[in-house]
């Protein structure tokens, strides 16, 4: 049975440059979406068919970052090669093998019925919330039956909805924090540059211990992260600091759509989304109005939809249980933040602020975020 020790043993590789870059050595050059998406499914074990629908790609790398035409999904330059990269570092992670070639060559374990429950409707209600444990992976670690984790496989294999959170965090990682220079470059410069980082690497590590740890032992979860390090304000510095928030959000909402519907259709859209945010940490509907006033243009509604995708986002990583705990104190503190970064982005937008300003600005908000609500509701008192 895998246990946390064992699985924080075999994430521990995400820290190791030279492991990393020796496993990665084996794979080929950049491919094709359509061909990766083929090639994650297989390694995943799951039905080709499920990653040619338009929701689960959406899981994958965000709704805001492709567009379908006849049926088929096309990216820009950028996305394809961030994908790659994704893909590169989750390879490492699920597959035994030292090559591409050897996962590429397991057969498919997905059956049909027996997996109904990561369809599309699961996957689209629960991809950024720590998905249930299994029966058999929550009972205690018996240190007699540990196994040592070769690969994440025996956790992901068959698992639409948590093959497509681990995925979407790592390429939500690389999104933001690629430097534009290597980002020009083919994905083996981009993926050597964040692997020979430990700071990513930690990042990495506290994710997905974070998301996978939930599959093996939630309830012991977050002390054993606590133990290694791996949640606290270092961590939560390393997830949100030098990150490019306006490149990775609000320029590609600036791109999706040329024009917007009246106001009050995109404040109920946007509704919509906040709403389903806060459902899966306890919160209900929101009454209060989102936007600062009526007749709101496209800068706006683009800069109010990116900051709910970077919320998304981050709930894929520890800051999880930030949003969780935030949630259980008062159910306006996320709409309130989301409102702090999308004014932010419209700043920039707007050429009040420069991207680097409006980058500092929405980390530095962040930060106090997690700060306040990771912190113990018990606080010492003052002098």
């Amino acid at each position: 049975m895998a246990t946390l020790k064992s699985l924080h043993t075999f994430l521990r590789i995400l820290e190791n440059t030279s492991e990393l870059k020796r496993r990665m050595s084996g794979y080929s050059s950049q491919r094709s979406l359509v061909e990766s998406l083929s090639e994650i499914s297989k390694l995943a074990g799951l039905d080709e068919t499920l990653f040619k629908d338009p929701q689960n790609m959406a899981a994958l790398i965000g709704s805001q970052r492709f567009v379908m035409i006849q049926g088929e999904p096309t990216v820009t330059m950028l996305v394809a090669r961030i994908f790659d990269c994704a893909k590169v570092l989750f390879n490492v992670l699920i597959d035994p093998g030292d090559s591409a070639n050897t996962a590429a060559a397991q057969p498919s374990v997905y059956s049909g019925p027996a997996h109904q429950q990561n369809t599309v409707q699961t996957l689209a209600a629960s991809w950024a919330a720590p998905a249930a444990a299994p029966a058999e992976a929550v009972s205690a670690s018996n240190p007699g039956q540990e196994i040592a984790l070769q690969s994440l496989n025996p956790l992901l294999v068959g698992n639409l909805v948590l093959t497509s959170r681990l995925f979407r965090a790592l390429f939500e990682h690389i999104l933001g924090f690629a430097s534009p220079s290597s980002a020009q470059q083919e994905s083996a410069v981009l993926v050597n540059e964040l692997t020979g980082n430990k700071v990513h690497g930690r990042s990495f590590l506290a994710t997905a211990m974070y998301m996978m740890g939930a599959e093996i032992d939630r309830a012991n979860l977050m002390s054993f992260m606590l133990g290694q390090g791996l949640f606290g304000m270092q961590v939560f510095e390393h997830l949100l600091q030098n990150r490019d928030y306006c490149a990775a959000y609000y320029t590609f909402r600036r791109l999706e759509r040329a024009f917007v519907d009246p106001a009050a259709g995109e404040e109920e859209r946007l509704r919509l989304r906040v709403d389903r945010f806060d459902a899966q940490f306890g919160g209900g509907p929101h009454a209060a109005k989102l936007f600062e006033s009526d007749g709101q243009g496209k800068t706006s509604v683009d800069s109010h939809l990116a900051a709910v995708d970077l919320l998304e986002a981050l709930a894929l990583t520890p800051l999880n249980m930030v949003f969780n705990n935030s949630i259980a104190a008062d159910p306006t503190h996320c709409v309130r933040s989301l409102k702090i970064i999308a004014r932010h982005f419209e700043r920039f937008a707007m050429g009040e602020v420069t991207k680097e300003q409006a980058n500092q600005e929405i980390a530095d908000h962040l930060l106090a975020f997690a700060r306040q609500f990771s912190a113990d509701r018990t606080a010492a008192p003052l002098p």
